[in-house]
């Protein structure tokens, strides 16, 4: 950027849940600068543009993605717009860092799985796309990040996804004893930022959670902490309850079964505070209590 001597950092989706919170770190950083990129300012689907927005910049966080079910716009976003973040980094010779997704390797249940060992088996043209994204990054020299549950203010998500799924289903499937590698947008979004200005890492694709997987008991008494605990209901009364609504039963399969992901790579490659337990903010409890 004309008139500094400090690197830049660009972060594409800076409006976005995970990526305003990546871009708040990366205006929080010693020695860099900060562009972040809205869809307005620079579509990815524009080549041009971005080009133009990413010109200069030392770094990209890419947060840009269509998560919805519109399968061509999965292929205009999340594939052509990957490529075309990729070429405008190259241009500048940026490091790109990649918000994926553990979907990418398919349902559970996983145990401790680790990144050498996931499979790339998505079951959903989203996560397709996703993983298409992230060869694009990954053969252009760049980095790739893969939350499971991401929680905190401003989740359409997990959240509600929960809430759905108890209530439809009418309490916890086997007392909620499945259990869910976590991690909070904002923890998330520092995460990004560090790893796209610090010293090269080891790896290239890397879990994003905390060391400690949460049953979905105790995420339920995190995201609502003063509501009575659901009784417990057995998976055979959760199918029939959920039978013919294809979003809950995409639900109880992702929720009901355990999903365990290795975080040693990340927490060797990073200061984020993964060690710790899981805990929420109190803007996040407070998000969550809405109606």
């Amino acid at each position: 950027m004309p008139g500094t001597s400090r690197a830049v950092l660009a972060v594409l989706g800076a409006r976005g849940f995970i990526g305003s919170r990546a871009a708040e770190a990366a205006g929080r950083l010693p020695g860099w600068s900060a562009r972040p990129i809205t869809r307005e300012l620079a579509d990815v689907r524009d080549a041009s543009a971005l080009a133009a927005a990413l010109a200069g910049v030392s770094a990209v966080v890419h947060a840009a993605s269509h998560v919805g079910s519109d399968p061509q716009l999965h292929r205009l976003v999340n594939v052509e717009g990957t490529a075309n973040v990729v070429a405008a980094a190259d241009a500048s010779g940026a490091r790109v860092v990649y918000l994926s997704t553990a979907a990418v390797s398919g349902r559970g249940p996983f145990h401790r799985l680790d990144e050498a060992d996931a499979p790339l088996a998505p079951t959903s043209p989203l996560s397709a796309s996703r993983a298409a994204a992230e060869r694009l990054v990954l053969d252009a020299g760049g980095l790739v990040v893969r939350p499971h549950l991401v929680l905190g203010a401003g989740d359409r998500w997990v959240g509600p996804g929960v809430a759905a799924l108890t209530a439809a289903v009418g309490g916890l499937v086997d007392g909620g004893r499945a259990v869910h590698s976590v991690i909070e947008a904002g923890t998330l979004g520092g995460l990004l930022v560090e790893l796209a200005t610090g010293p090269r890492p080891e790896h290239s694709v890397f879990h994003a959670a905390h060391r400690d997987p949460v049953p979905v008991r105790a995420l339920v008494d995190a995201l609502w902490p003063r509501r009575p605990a659901p009784p417990s209901v057995s998976m055979a009364q959760a199918r029939a309850a959920v039978a013919g609504s294809p979003g809950l039963e995409r639900a109880l399969a992702l929720l009901c079964v355990d999903h365990d992901f290795s975080t040693e790579r990340v927490r060797a490659a990073s200061s984020a505070p993964l060690d710790r337990p899981f805990t929420l903010p109190a803007s996040a409890v407070e998000w969550y209590r809405r109606p």
